[in-house]
């Protein structure tokens, strides 16, 4: 089984995909969420597995806050647990490498190989505490490399930001607008060049 976390689910070809784009059958969580998903995770697939260090900052974690604010839920870790295999594979997005706990996340990450995972992580038993989450409110775009003049959007988007014409202006660039029937929520997806934490809040002319 190979599941991705923050890989963009349009380029996505993992068995179980997380991302906060809704695609398809995707898994969602909030934005900057990662660090919080891992931890879940990690918990989940390998508390009975790690040493008594480890396993005290797993009593810590409050899972109950992490779960209700990142929107992902025991029910996604069921999924995840009931398409696990022999052999597994965690693959990590770009959105890993440019988020600010980027450090912790590989180091959680990594635990997952005593779950039979296969994963670029980083080995240590000097855990990080996970930070509280931050809320994205208003218009937010995930910004994909590329150059090209197109927004992809759902019809969420377009209802929730009052779209009503083909061209319109993202931070003042324009921008042609594209419906995607397998996109569904309120990100849209737009392609430019960008080095920071991939998911940004604009202005929507």
């Amino acid at each position: 089984m190979t599941l991705s976390i923050g890989v963009l689910p349009i380029k996505s070809e993992a068995d179980i995909i997380l991302h906060p784009i809704k695609y398809k059958d995707s898994i969602t969580y909030e934005p900057l969420a990662e660090e919080a998903v891992m931890a879940l995770i990690a918990k989940e697939l390998t508390y009975n597995l790690v040493n008594d260090n480890i396993k005290s900052y797993f009593d810590e974690l409050d899972d109950g806050y992490f779960y209700s604010e990142s929107n992902f839920d025991e029910f996604d870790i069921e999924t995840i647990k009931n398409s696990l295999e022999e052999n597994n594979k965690l693959i990590l997005g770009k959105d890993i490498y440019l988020h600010p706990k980027k450090e912790n996340i590989l180091k959680l990450a990594n635990l997952l190989k005593l779950a039979n995972f296969e994963v670029d992580g980083i080995d240590s038993d000097e855990l990080d505490e996970v930070d509280e989450l931050d809320t994205f409110d208003g218009a937010v775009v995930y910004v994909e490399d590329g150059e090209d003049d197109t927004i992809l959007v759902s019809s969420q988007f377009k209802i929730a930001n009052k779209i009503n014409k083909d061209m319109i202006f993202v931070d003042n660039k324009e921008k042609k607008v594209k419906i995607d029937e397998n996109l569904k929520g309120v990100f849209g997806i737009i392609f430019e060049k960008y080095d920071e934490y991939p998911f940004k809040r604009v202005t929507i002319k």
